[in-house]
């Protein structure tokens, strides 16, 4: 599967919870850590979803979010690593967290808040991403 979004991460279905128009996909990557999408019940219909089919949770750069220590927020999917990586620009900046096990996540957020957040290479950070804004895709 070739596609334009930066993040495209192996995971399995771990739960899927019907609505009457959305359903909620619980995903778990292979380091134990989960992610959560909404998507449109036909959408789930269309993929044939099961527990425990391979898929990948697609994510926009442009839709993480980072943040520092404990966080209190409603977004569903917190994620927990390492900076590795900080491609800084005039006015954007390419952030990259390791998840651990290979799991590489990529973030584009302003160059402003780095500073603001004083982000380094070596720290530990995590990726704030709307469950809205995981696509799910298969092969």
């Amino acid at each position: 599967m070739k596609i334009s979004a930066r993040n495209m991460l192996k995971c399995k279905v771990e739960s899927l919870t019907p609505g009457a128009v959305n359903e909620e996909v619980v995903l778990k990557l292979s380091n134990g850590a989960k992610i959560t999408s909404i998507i449109t019940k036909n959408s789930a219909l269309n993929l044939n979803l099961k527990p425990n089919d391979e898929v990948f949770a697609i994510i926009k750069s442009s839709s993480i979010m980072f943040g520092l220590g404990e966080l209190k927020i409603s977004a569903r999917n917190v994620l927990k690593g390492k900076i590795v990586s900080i491609k800084k620009g005039e006015v954007n900046a390419e952030v990259c967290l390791d998840l651990g096990d290979g799991k590489i996540i990529t973030g584009i957020i302003t160059l402003n808040s780095v500073k603001k957040l004083d982000l380094k290479v070596g720290d530990g950070a995590s990726a704030i991403i709307k469950s809205s804004e995981v696509m799910v895709g298969v092969e």
